[in-house]
């Protein structure tokens, strides 16, 4: 079957003006002979077979343009442009997989954890952690809250994004292990090295601790 179009003869010479090839390159890379190639171009040949638009479609320098020469059409998302059109659209950005700990930072009276163990992976775009979140992905885990007294900011069984690098403490929520056990609690810095460890519910009364204790044994 062949393809009766001008039209068609004109894209293939549209695409390799696009990438700068000449008629014996393009004829090289596609295995369309040189005399073959220049009658569709000079329109001296009336049609372009059907098979020539394959072997160009197929070929791996022209695929982005396949759509466009068999239909006129374009689709961004799909890699498919026409030679008018400078580059390919950015390829979305390989996902990463975040560890995810079955463990539990509570949000209530402490949970005693004996082992943190990945039990699976979630999978996240970087692009969106760095510019979204503003963390680098190699930072940072997940696990899950259990109990009430970061309500309304964290709900029982929210899972949280935790950040392991940080390099000086300030106001903010935190994780920490006190005494064996894991919470989830906002932080005040005090002058004089005092930390106040606050809950969001405000039927949990707040307690304080030293900065000289953060990374010891018993604090974390």
């Amino acid at each position: 079957m062949d393809v009766l179009s001008i039209s068609i003869a004109a894209k293939i010479l549209l695409i390799r003006k696009a990438e700068g090839l000449s008629r014996a390159k393009f004829g090289s890379l596609t295995k369309i002979s040189v005399d073959t190639l220049k009658g569709y171009e000079s329109g001296k040949s009336k049609t372009v077979h059907s098979a020539a638009l394959e072997k160009i479609a197929r070929t791996p320098q022209f695929e982005k343009y396949a759509l466009w020469l068999l239909t006129d059409k374009t689709n961004y998302e799909a890699g498919q442009i026409s030679p008018g059109d400078e580059q390919l659209p950015t390829k979305p950005s390989a996902h990463i997989n975040l560890p995810f700990y079955e463990v539990t930072a509570s949000a209530g009276v402490g949970l005693l954890v004996e082992v943190e163990q990945q039990t699976k992976v979630i999978s996240f775009e970087p692009s969106w952690l760095q510019k979204e979140v503003g963390v680098n992905p190699n930072d940072v885990f997940l696990m899950l809250v259990d109990g009430d007294s970061m309500y309304p900011t964290l709900k029982d069984g929210s899972m949280i994004m935790v950040n392991r690098n940080y390099n000086n403490l300030s106001d903010g929520v935190y994780v920490m292990r006190h005494d064996n056990n894991l919470l989830v609690k906002r932080l005040q810095m005090l002058p004089g090295g005092i930390i106040k460890v606050k809950s969001d519910n405000t039927q949990y009364d707040p307690w304080e601790i030293n900065k000289s204790q953060i990374d010891g044994t018993d604090l974390e």
